[in-house]
């Protein structure tokens, strides 16, 4: 695997730029490269600015340009051009120093008409500092990109999908060593939508043991987003809350569907209670979004559930995933939650629904306790509430949760 630089052109500690590539490199380790983060604006002020080669920080900085096998180059636009921080960092570099180097180039900016600014600014300069291989970027509106008090980042769906598709394309071009072909301008879907119907015969659906190599893009994709969205790694941002084990038959079930060889979505069932399934793992392809799989897969789920034996479905989701909740909404589960209130304020947001006519709603918010899980060393695992919380103690049990803290 490759070393890769990620260089923020940010003067802010806190911004659309650095939001930006904490997504794409939690994208890129989990690929499983070694990323390796400078921010051009931890560099002292003055050595940097009168190009004082002598300096540690500065040395530091240029071995380290050196050293990486790839580079993702980010930076704000300011004035139709990439950020003065990051001129003044590449002013210090030897002529060729991307020599033999694959480069992502992304930029940030509060308006749409500073698009041009990766191609027409931010490329020339790295091709001139003799990068191999410049592959295609992209350009985010501010507008496009929320950031969380603590640390999580929420990307608009219009720009996820094509920053999931060059990330990709880069990671690919440092794989193969030759350049990409230009990523998909538009804001399109992949192919036709399809149905959403359990059983037709447009996707081949699969049934897999939780073991199956072909479930990896699936745990890996949910990884990063979950990790991007809510800030820190914890057993739910990173899938170990519930044992593997428990999406195993005959008490619950993975399912994968696949188009053309290519798996495109998938989604998991659990035990929740005897009469109740819970849904779990609801995944699809960034690049074929926008097509309906989404609820194809809640289609298939139900039928599982339903051959399962259970009566009913519960499930649910977190305060920063917009397209799930009105993903539930449309697909007839009934919420059980406040829909008026702000999210965050709620926790983990509960949707229920009846697979049975009669069968009623799971109780919540007392949930099974999840199979035992090993803790990892780094920090404990947070122990599911057995009894009965009220708002304010759901929220904060939602928080500890979601940050790793010990309840």
């Amino acid at each position: 695997m490759s070393t890769v630089l990620s260089i923020s052109g940010s003067p802010q500690p806190v911004s659309s730029t650095h939001a930006l590539l904490t997504h794409v490199n939690r994208r890129i380790a989990g690929a499983g490269h070694t990323v390796t983060i400078l921010p051009v604006r931890t560099l002292p002020a003055a050595p940097l600015l009168v190009g004082d080669l002598t300096h540690p920080a500065i040395i530091e900085a240029i071995a380290a340009v050196r050293a990486a096998d790839a580079l993702v180059v980010a930076t704000p636009v300011y004035q139709s051009a990439y950020s003065g921080l990051l001129k003044v960092f590449l002013d210090l570099l030897p002529q060729f120093a991307l020599r033999g180097k694959t480069v992502l180039p992304l930029a940030t900016g509060g308006s749409s008409a500073h698009v041009l600014a990766v191609d027409y600014a931010l490329r020339p300069v790295l091709s001139a500092l003799g990068a191999a291989h410049v592959t295609p970027g992209w350009f985010v509106p501010s507008a496009h990109i929320r950031v969380f008090p603590d640390g999580g980042v929420l990307l608009d769906a219009a720009s996820l999908a094509p920053i999931a598709q060059v990330t990709d394309e880069f990671l690919a071009t440092i794989a193969t060593a030759r350049a990409g072909s230009l990523p998909l301008r538009v804001d399109a879907a992949a192919g036709p939508r399809v149905r959403p119907v359990a059983g037709a015969d447009d996707l081949a659906v699969h049934r897999v043991d939780p073991s199956d190599p072909r479930l990896r893009p699936l745990l890996t994709d949910l990884v990063v987003e979950y990790g991007t969205r809510y800030g820190r790694e914890s057993a739910n941002t990173e899938l170990t809350e519930v044992a593997a084990s428990d999406f195993a038959e005959p008490d619950g079930t993975f399912l994968l569907l696949v188009e053309n060889g290519e798996t495109v979505a998938g989604g998991a069932l659990r035990r929740y209670d005897h009469d109740t399934a819970e849904v779990k793992r609801v995944w699809t392809a960034h690049g074929h979004r926008r097509r309906g799989l989404a609820r194809r897969v809640m289609a298939e789920l139900e039928a599982a559930a339903h051959q399962l034996g259970y009566r009913r479905i519960h499930l649910t989701t977190g305060p920063r995933q917009p397209e799930a909740r009105q993903l539930y909404l449309a697909t007839g589960y009934t919420p059980r939650f406040d829909l008026t209130a702000d999210p965050e304020s709620i926790g983990p947001l509960p949707f229920g629904k009846e697979l049975v006519p009669g069968a009623g709603l799971a109780p919540w918010p007392a949930p099974r306790a999840a199979s035992p899980v090993a803790p990892r060393k780094d920090r404990p695992l947070t122990r599911q509430p057995d009894y009965a919380l009220g708002p304010e103690d759901r929220r904060q049990v939602h928080s500890r949760a979601v940050n790793g803290i010990p309840a």
